[in-house]
């Protein structure tokens, strides 16, 4: 160790000990061996006569070998350390007091007004009190004269940089050369000004030189939304226009459009919905299961069905619509009523044909809130609560898992709605305005399921020898439920040998359906970018169909529900009428507070 880094007494004696046995080998001599301490210490001289002061430490007189050893090392640090030199540092923090009045107000119109004030109080201090002085209104020479005083203190904070870089005899340099600035005398103050090439413009001269801001001086954000609040809230493009007949601000048009999005009027006026990504496929799509092991559920309809009876006028019919979640197969029934008896006995027939199923998954029936009149009555009878533990129950008694998506989350149900969609166009295309009785309707459905099911899961592949696209009816019967039937020969075969024929029939129908099937819903379609999850305590508004933006709910999240990716999809939100669930493409932030995890930072660039 160096003596210079050490105190000076130490540091001095270190440095003669040095001078004098130069090349020696220092070791650690501990406070109980060394005689200088004694007397550096105080000592009497009974004590002085006793102790190693004349003749030294007793192991100094043997080999060195049996010097005693440094048994704790971290002790010679702690001893050198203490005679280290002490360096200290002073920090000068330099205040700018007109910012810091001014940022104590979140209004602008507040802060101008505040110091202009304090103008008034300060040339007047010295004169005779007058109290007509503090009841006259501001004029707008003091309004204008505070004004430039904030911005000479804000250009001084900064632009310092800049400033000395276009005092006389210094060339213009930094990040705004571009725009050629120069200082001005403006109202007794010295501002930058913008140079550009308008000079021959015929032009206002405010227009020509603008005085230079930058944005991200908050008394500079609180101007901009001072402008869009009283130009009606205008827009970022016209935002930027306003401000450049007076003031140039460095990245204008970000700092326009972070203003109009964090406005909340503007907000509510033309929210923007939150969209999340895709989510992964749940384990019922990919796992390879009995047709109709799981299924979703849907409704759609009415369809007005005729008794060929005169005098007797049309009745309501609905159709349920079955899907397998592994095949994709589809089983329709007709229902002639919507009530819980005649959805039971719609998915008695449905079990006795397709066999008994594990779990269902259903609509939570507010899919249906603000359509069409004629899906009133079909709303109603599934959001009903009596219909939904009907269900239940009978489900629980046949050992079923009834499972409900969020309410008004048809994304969630994507398949059953693909489904219902697909047959409600073949309906419509085909039979317009024809009238049906019950079996006809029946017949007509029935067909249809055999079309959707005939349709291929996957594309044919170029091999020549495979000549048959994969369908969902090779799951149920082994073949196109529309194609032409094959002849096969089952010449001196026994039973056992068919069999086994039939088991690898559907061990290559499940062995294509895993590697052609599987792989093609690989890829993400749409809602690909993923996005913060929103957190809790978050204010939104909540899309209303058929209801003007200005009149959506509001309310406040009260839970996020993750899923398995850890992407919130689903909250739970507090309103003035109890609390709800809802997906998240339902609701839209107000940017009140920050409601995400990270939040975005705006650039420097020039603009």
């Amino acid at each position: 160790m160096h003596s210079a880094t050490l105190c000076a007494f130490v540091g001095n004696r270190v440095s003669e000990i040095q001078d004098l046995t130069a090349g020696s080998h220092w070791r650690y001599v501990h406070t109980n061996c060394n005689p200088a301490d004694i007397v550096s210490r105080g000592s009497t001289v009974k004590d002085l006569t006793n102790s190693i002061w004349f003749k030294g430490p007793s192991f100094l007189r043997q080999e060195m070998y049996k010097w005693p050893a440094n048994k704790n090392d971290n002790l010679d640090f702690e001893e050198v350390n203490k005679e280290k030199r002490k360096a200290a540092f002073k920090v000068t923090v330099s205040t700018n007091y007109v910012i810091d009045i001014i940022d104590k107000y979140s209004s602008h119109t507040t802060a101008v007004r505040v110091l202009a004030w304090l103008f008034r109080w300060y040339h007047h201090y010295k004169k005779k009190f007058n109290r007509n002085v503090f009841t006259e209104v501001l004029t707008h020479e003091e309004l204008d004269h505070a004004f430039r005083c904030i911005i000479s203190n804000i250009q001084a904070q900064y632009f310092a940089e800049d400033i000395y870089l276009l005092n006389p005899g210094s060339i213009t340099k930094g990040s705004l050369k571009y725009l050629n600035p120069f200082i001005e005398d403006t109202g007794g103050y010295k501002l930058i000004k913008v140079g550009g090439r308008l000079e021959l413009a015929d032009l206002a001269k405010e227009c020509k030189h603008p005085i230079l801001l930058p944005s991200k001086s908050e008394f500079v954000i609180r101007y901009v939304r001072y402008l869009h609040r009283k130009n009606y809230h205008a827009g970022p493009k016209a935002l930027v226009a306003l401000n450049r007949l007076e003031f140039w601000i460095i990245n204008a048009r970000e700092l326009a459009r972070r203003v109009v999005r964090q406005c909340v009027h503007c907000v509510h006026y033309k929210p923007k919905l939150l969209q999340q990504m895709m989510g992964n496929l749940p384990v019922e799509r990919l796992t390879p299961s009995r047709p109709f092991a799981r299924c979703g559920i849907d409704f759609c309809g009415p369809f007005n069905t005729y008794l060929r009876i005169r005098g007797k006028p049309p009745y309501k019919t609905y159709i349920a619509i079955f899907i397998c979640m592994a095949t994709k197969a589809v089983h329709i029934e007709v229902v002639s009523s919507l009530s819980t008896d005649a959805f039971i006995a719609a998915l008695k027939r449905m079990i006795g044909r397709r066999g008994l199923p594990s779990d269902i998954f259903c609509d939570n029936a507010t899919n249906f809130v603000g359509a069409s009149n004629q899906l009133t009555e079909l709303k109603s009878f599934l959001f009903n609560k009596i219909t939904q533990s009907s269900i239940i129950q009978y489900c629980a008694s046949e050992f079923i898992n009834f499972h409900f998506i969020p309410p008004r989350a048809p994304r969630f149900g994507g398949l059953w709605e693909a489904a219902v969609k697909s047959a409600k166009g073949h309906l419509y295309r085909s039979l317009m305005t024809t009238k049906l009785t019950f079996e006809e309707l029946s017949t007509v459905t029935t067909e249809i399921e055999a079309i959707l099911n005939s349709r291929p899961l996957t594309p044919l592949l170029p091999d020549p020898s495979d000549y048959e696209a994969l369908t969902p009816a090779h799951f149920l019967i082994r073949c196109s439920l529309k194609a032409l039937p094959e002849w096969t020969e089952f010449a001196n075969t026994n039973m056992l040998d068919k069999w086994s024929l039939i088991i690898g029939l559907k061990q290559s129908f499940w062995k294509r359906w895993s590697h052609e099937y599987i792989n093609e819903l690989q890829m993400r379609t749409k809602w690909t970018c993923e996005i913060p999850n929103i957190m809790p305590n978050a204010m939104v508004l909540i899309h209303e169909d058929n209801v003007p933006p200005l009149h959506w709910q509001l309310g406040r999240v009260l839970k996020v529900i993750p899923g398995k990716d850890e992407h919130v999809r689903v909250v739970d939100v507090r309103t003035s009428k109890g609390i709800i669930r809802k997906p998240i493409h339902k609701l839209a932030i107000l940017p009140i507070e920050s409601p995400f995890k990270e939040a975005g930072m705006l650039g420097n660039n020039t603009k």
